[in-house]
Parts: C-alpha cells; sequence; structure tokens
C-alpha cells in the first residue's frame, strides 16, 4: 500500500492551493493508496474524514496534523483525532507525552529546512521518525537527516509535503500491510513496516519548476 501522510489542502492550509478532492483524486492517478491531510494545527473533522472514506473508497484517508511547536520545530502527528491537538502552543516533550499516551505516531517534519540545528532536546522522547525526504527538504540536508536518526536510534520517513495536487506521491511510504484505519497504521509506521520510496522523474520536474 502506497502512502502520502504530509499533505496540506486549502481548506484548512491557507497555504495550499490545492482542495482536498482534488487533492485526493490526484493521489490516485498517481497510484498513492492513501493519504494523510497534515494541515498546519488543524484536523480534519472525524465527520469530513468518514464522509470522504466513504466516497473515495477503497482509497484511505487517515488522521494527521502537522504541529509548529514553541521550540520552532514542525511535527506530524499521526492516527490521533483529538480536538486538543488544536487548542495548545504546544512544546515538544509535551506534545510527545500526549501524542504517546493516545498510541499515534510522531515524526519531525523536514528537519533542518530553516536552520542548521533542530531546536530540540530529545533527551529520552525519541520521535518514531524523521522525516528525511519530501519536496521541501533539500537534498543536501538529508546527510544531516540521516546522521540525526542514526544518532538518535529512529527511522526514516518520506512524504511530498505537498500542497498543490500535482506535487502529491513525490515521496511516499510503501507499507508492508494494508491498514483499514488509523490504528492499523500506526502500529505499521511503529513498526518500520515500510520502506520510502521516491519519483524521482517527478520530483526532478516539480523542483525545476515544469
Amino acid at each position: 500500500m502506497r502512502v502520502d501522510l504530509h499533505v496540506h489542502a486549502s481548506e484548512r492550509s491557507g497555504c495550499s492551493v490545492s482542495g482536498e478532492e482534488e487533492i485526493i483524486r490526484a493521489a490516485i492517478d498517481f497510484g498513492l493508496d492513501g493519504l494523510a491531510f497534515t494541515d498546519h494545527q488543524v484536523l480534519v473533522p472525524a465527520a469530513r474524514l468518514t464522509e470522504l472514506n466513504a466516497k473515495f473508497a477503497p482509497f484511505r484517508i487517515f488522521s494527521g496534523i502537522e504541529i509548529h511547536t514553541i521550540e520552532e520545530e514542525d511535527v506530524l502527528v499521526i492516527g490521533v483525532n483529538d480536538p486538543r491537538l488544536e487548542k495548545r502552543a504546544w512544546n515538544y516533550p509535551a506534545l510527545y507525552e500526549f501524542v504517546r499516551d493516545r498510541a499515534g505516531f510522531l515524526a519531525i517534519a523536514h528537519p533542518f529546512r530553516y536552520r542548521e540545528k533542530v531546536n530540540i532536546d530529545f533527551e529520552d522522547r525519541v520521535p518514531d521518525a524523521l522525516e528525511g525526504a519530501s519536496f521541501n527538504i533539500r537534498p543536501e540536508r538529508e546527510l544531516l537527516i540521516r546522521n540525526l536518526a542514526e544518532q538518535l536510534g529512529c527511522r526514516l520517513m518520506c512524504s511530498s509535503d505537498a500542497h498543490f495536487y500535482d506535487y502529491v506521491g513525490l515521496c511516499r511510504l510503501v507499507l508492508d500491510g494494508n491498514p483499514a484505519n488509523n490504528e492499523e497504521l500506526v502500529r505499521l509506521l511503529r513498526s518500520g513496516a515500510y520502506q520510502c520510496e521516491t519519483d524521482e522523474d517527478r520530483m526532478a520536474r516539480a523542483r525545476a519548476g515544469l
């Protein structure tokens, strides 16, 4: 199962130029089997998730959100559809504990995107993964990310960070299974039952602005 777990829709992310249904149709055309909308500080309402899953089945839409923390880092949360995620100014330790208590998946989005350090003291709060490849990760940063993942002892993941329908699935995960819901997806992710995949031709065209 191919999934893109870092996608923004214009209904909730003002920086996105494509709506959720346009993005889903593009994802299907690009051979994806599922995605998570990870809008900035906003969840897809549970009723809308149910509606989208019914409309586009067997394509799957999972619960996700991107949180900008007090440390000025971005964190992807997958599989937790708790509105309290939207309501707080989160620091990383509190967000980590909140997600862990709800059996979710937590990954650092585009590390080193804005600076040559990550502003988080991880201590014993190691994320499930670092995002190691996306449209918004420059190739020269990938070695820094791999080195940090090795230092922390965590996995890498990849995703598109798409804000435009034509970029969805540029990077994606190939899951070793076919999760039917958030809980099954999180179990696969946290067990590392996936491989990273990049559509190199599409990525090259996207970065060239073609």
